[in-house]
């Protein structure tokens, strides 16, 4: 079905260590590893990634990893809300065991231990699934149905909203946030591979500023804070000044074209 040599398929399942790159990267104040399939296994896990989305609806919530949804509908949803809530899976994607990604292949059809086995050994590295390989986000969406489901009755119960960017994951509301709602959450998450982070847990109440993946949700419309408007629109005068060295052209060129979209 791939394409490449049965020989060279086998190599990819039973060494993978010799088909990714691993290395860091900043992230923060600490580093994140990344393990970086090389070209042809990057290239069947690109293609099994392609198919895998084409198969899998995932709960409307989600907004990340899936076509024609991004970071800014997840924002809109929130619009004219009154507080935000917003926690964070911690490490998600090498947190996110082999037997979780078993799971996944069996709820979009893969029943039989052959293919099953076949597909772990394309999309898992260490028994766990890798940070930088293409099959790994959709893989965690299918994962994560059930608790994106118990999310969503959380908030129905609560009468909120709720949405799942990637391992951000926001509620937002009326009024005061509800008592119980954070504990519920984590409940949900209890007994699962998964677990929340304790520096990445905000309540946001109003007048204070309401950030849902770094836009700013209070108001009729969406926006970028103040700090991101004064980059964008010194980016754009220096821009049209012609005062950006070549280097950085597609960069910045990068930057105005999401400024342009968020509008």
């Amino acid at each position: 079905m791939t394409g490449f040599n049965p020989g060279f398929i086998w190599s990819l399942i039973n060494r993978p260590g010799r088909h990714y790159r691993v290395f860091s990267i900043p992230k923060g104040n600490s580093c994140r590893q990344i393990e970086a399939p090389r070209a042809g296994l990057k290239t069947i896990q690109k293609w099994l990634s392609f198919h895998f989305v084409r198969k899998w609806r995932p709960h409307d919530a989600v907004r990340g990893f899936v076509p024609g949804k991004s970071h800014i509908t997840a924002a809109r949803i929130h619009v004219a809300a009154e507080w935000v809530i917003s926690v964070d899976i911690d490490n998600f994607f090498p947190t996110t065991p082999e037997c979780e990604i078993r799971a996944a292949f069996t709820a979009i059809g893969y029943r039989t231990i052959e293919s099953l086995e076949v597909l772990l050994g394309l999309c898992c590295y260490k028994r766990r699934q890798p940070q930088g390989a293409p099959t790994s986000p959709v893989l965690s969406n299918i994962a994560l149905d059930r608790i994106d489901r118990s999310k969503s009755r959380e908030a129905e119960r609560y009468k909120v909203k709720f949405t799942r960017y990637a391992d951000d994951i926001v509620f937002s509301g009326k009024g005061n946030p509800p008592e119980g709602l954070l504990e519920s959450v984590d409940g949900i998450f209890s007994g699962t591979p998964w677990m929340l982070s304790d520096q990445k847990r905000t309540v946001a109440q109003l007048p204070g500023r309401l950030k849902v993946h770094d836009l700013l949700v209070h108001g009729e419309k969406i926006c970028f804070t103040k700090g991101c408007r004064n980059r964008l629109r010194a980016y754009n005068y220096l821009y049209n000044a012609g005062r950006i060295p070549k280097k950085d052209i597609a960069r910045i060129r990068g930057h105005l074209n999401y400024g342009s979209q968020l509008k």
